[in-house]
């Protein structure tokens, strides 16, 4: 630890010095705190605390800068963040050989470059539930939860990822309606008009959702055969599936606002797109439903069957209203902004809301005690098969349903 950090140790200790101090004094002396003294024990207990907080970012920084240096002297040959990843990957394929009876194998990884490298992973959050609801420093990484996050766009679309260590209830501050100021003036010494916003909670639950599968023992011994990949990609694509499911249910039923409907005679089209105010006006409309604080941050996500039509509509101009993505590998455009498909969400129907706009960062989804991976060899031993199975406890709840307008087809 550099000098720095050590200076930041050696000033908590002293504080936990007196902190002692005072609380030895009063147990001594056979009474409570003062008031005073619980003052003052609060203010050194945060300063502790930010110490602490403090010389482990500047050790964090270090072993980063470490890294780097290292990777630069071995001329790429690879840093020791890499060199971990391999570590790891190494140590999947040993459990799934190898592992006893009950073993488990931890897919949540330490926080790192590589990490929050994953681009599809935004607006990550970890946190470890408990009774202050402290905010963790480890952050999901595994190559289960990278095809679970590559298997479902909508995950992909800007939601909010929180992983709690259980999963207990947690409750959930929902905004319906936003602070707004008066236009009226205040007067000198006059009153000033609230402001108040209307906000509730939401109890973001979660359930559990399990994948099982049988490998052939054969398999699993032929080095050649990939089972690490196998097991990922059928284990990730399942669970990642299950986990945009609930979160689809959750915005269908926290999202209640319609930015534009349908005219009648259009229940499963979006009209004609020669006629004013069917076809791609009704994207318009929707568009500019969502008020410009969210539109900056905003996406489109729709199932496919309501990408095929948005996909034939045409501009007055005579160009696609969908246009491709400007880069290879990102997500194609609807008027400049992303679009994603969940084929979870409601299809083109009767009354259906089926085509969503707007900023999906007010859609929380919860993982509870991350991705359960566990292997048995005996479970399936009259078949000289292998079991694996893959558990979830996922939840999702819409904080702000302002943040997310729909498309709803007429009702006839």
């Amino acid at each position: 630890m550099s000098s720095i950090a050590d200076a930041l140790m050696e000033r908590r200790a002293a504080i936990a010095k007196q902190i002692e101090t005072i609380a030895t004094e009063a147990s001594n002396e056979g009474r409570a705190l003062t008031v005073e003294e619980e003052t003052k024990l609060d203010g050194l207990q945060i300063e502790a605390k930010r110490l602490l907080e403090r010389a482990k970012e500047i050790k964090e920084g270090e072993d980063r800068a470490a890294d780097l240096e290292a990777s630069f002297r071995q001329g790429g040959a690879g840093s020791r963040a890499q060199q971990k990843r391999e570590e790891r990957e190494s140590s999947f394929g040993k459990w799934a050989r190898e592992a006893r009876v009950g073993d488990g194998f931890d897919v949540q990884a330490e926080a790192g470059a590589e990490a929050r490298a994953l681009a599809v992973y935004r607006g990550q959050e970890q946190r470890s539930l408990s009774a202050s609801g402290g905010v963790g420093a480890n952050s999901v990484y595994s190559q289960l939860w990278e095809y679970a996050i590559a298997s479902s766009q909508l995950l992909q679309a800007g939601v909010q990822i929180i992983n709690t260590t259980d999963g207990n209830s947690l409750p959930m501050p929902k905004a319906t309606v936003h602070s707004t100021t008066s236009d009226s003036t205040v007067a000198a010494s006059g009153a000033i008009a609230e402001s108040d916003a209307t906000i509730t909670t939401v109890a973001l639950d979660v359930a559990k959702y399990g994948f099982l599968t049988y490998v052939p023992s054969e398999l699993i011994q032929d080095a050649t055969f990939d089972v690490e990949g196998y097991i990922a990609r059928s284990a990730g694509r399942e669970l990642g599936r299950r986990v945009s499911k609930v979160a689809s249910a959750a915005a269908v039923a926290g999202f209640t606002t319609a930015g534009s409907t349908g005219p009648t005679g259009t229940s499963t089209t979006l009209g004609t797109q020669s006629t004013a105010g069917q076809g791609s006006d009704l994207l318009v409309d929707l568009f500019h439903s969502v008020l410009p604080d969210y539109r900056a941050s905003a996406a489109w996500t729709m199932p496919d069957p309501a990408a095929a039509i948005v996909r034939k509509l045409k501009a007055s101009t005579g160009e696609p209203v969908w246009q491709p993505a400007l880069t290879a590998g990102d997500p194609d455009l609807i008027l400049g902004k992303a679009v994603y498909i969940d084929p979870f969400l409601p299809s083109p129907a009767a009354s259906a809301k089926s085509i969503y706009f707007g900023d999906w960062s007010a859609l929380v989804v919860r993982i509870a005690g991350g991705l359960r991976f566990e292997r048995s060899s005996e479970f399936k031993f009259g078949n000289d098969q292998v079991a694996f199975r893959a558990l979830v406890r996922t939840g999702a709840a819409a904080l702000d349903p302002n943040a997310v307008k729909y498309f709803v087809h007429s009702a006839t």
